[in-house]
């Protein structure tokens, strides 16, 4: 099988950019740190880190591959403007250099809600347990590269789940979250879905079509009509699922850092913390908000806190 090589012209490290927090559902070849296997949409990837500008990809169905990729990876993103864009000051240009090459990626819609439906009150082990186990139970078994891999199982194949298989699989009172979605999945996350799909969706750049569904805060406040869903949340997917970048979504790690650095250590609100993120980084504030959680969370002791 041929591998297909996506290049970039600024750096990308692909371990920090899935191990940063974004993405749940990875997996190591054989906890090598340059090899990973990503279940993504009807397939499976194998990406090999070839070297700072090159990923190698290969996998088990070449069909679509192409644009398949370059939504999942923002190909078209600006990654040199970005930084030179939110480095603000001299601790926003630390962190970026101790972040450079982390990227954003483009998440399934679907898969990325009831994640972070997952995420509420959790960590990151747990989330990557439990989305795991979904997929495990449900989803479609697929062998590639001498192993098996489950995709993630689409509406379809969880209709028929009842809330009590979410709660003995332990998801707790995230059961009736997951359970009211799937039975209820909107409409603008049915289209978000099929805008997806490329053998459905004629752009060249099908992230460009979700502003015929929703946009800014029409979006964000239908997310959050979604049993479960908070600002958080609302924010999570509306950054990582439908790909808008202008979100700064604020959890503990986001607050004790915003606080520390942005508000000389005063007691500030979610939406001031939030609000000021925006303020400061703009249209690329989703990015500045992954630099910085990923940094807070792997180079800087806050408070002595671990997630």
């Amino acid at each position: 099988m041929i591998p297909f090589l996506l290049k970039f012209h600024e750096r990308y490290d692909l371990r920090q950019t899935l191990e940063c927090g974004q993405i749940f559902r990875f997996q190591k070849h054989n906890n090598d740190a340059q090899i990973y296997y990503i279940p993504l949409k009807d397939r499976i990837l194998k990406i090999f880190q070839k070297n700072d500008h090159i990923l190698e990809i290969t996998s088990n169905k070449n069909q679509d591959l192409k644009p398949i990729l370059s939504t999942f990876f923002r190909l078209n993103d600006d990654y040199q403007q970005i930084q030179r864009r939110i480095s603000i000051d001299s601790l926003m240009g630390k962190i970026l250099a101790a972040t450079n090459g982390l990227h954003l990626l483009k998440q399934d819609v679907f898969e990325c809600t009831i994640s972070f439906l997952l995420s509420q009150c959790s960590n990151i082990p747990r989330i990557t347990r439990n989305v795991n186990n979904l997929a495990e139970q449900f989803g479609t078994p697929i062998n590639f590269d001498n192993q098996q891999f489950y995709l993630f199982p689409t509406r379809e194949q969880l209709l028929s789940v009842s809330e009590q298989q979410y709660v003995e699989m332990g998801f707790g009172y995230r059961a009736k979250y997951i359970y009211n979605f799937v039975q209820n999945t909107p409409n603008f996350i049915k289209k978000a879905i099929n805008l997806e799909n490329p053998s459905k969706n004629h752009s060249k750049n099908p992230s460009e079509n979700h502003s015929e569904i929703l946009t800014g805060i029409e979006l964000n406040q239908a997310l959050q009509n979604i049993q479960g869903v908070g600002q958080k949340i609302a924010d999570c997917v509306q950054l990582f699922g439908f790909g808008d970048l202008s979100y700064f979504p604020v959890d503990t790690w986001m607050r004790k850092f915003m606080i520390q650095h942005y508000f000389n250590d005063k007691k500030a609100s979610i939406k001031a913390i939030r609000q000021k993120g925006q303020d400061l980084f703009g249209k690329w504030a989703g990015y500045a908000q992954e630099f910085i959680y990923h940094y807070a969370r792997s180079y800087e002791n806050l408070n002595n806190s671990k997630s």
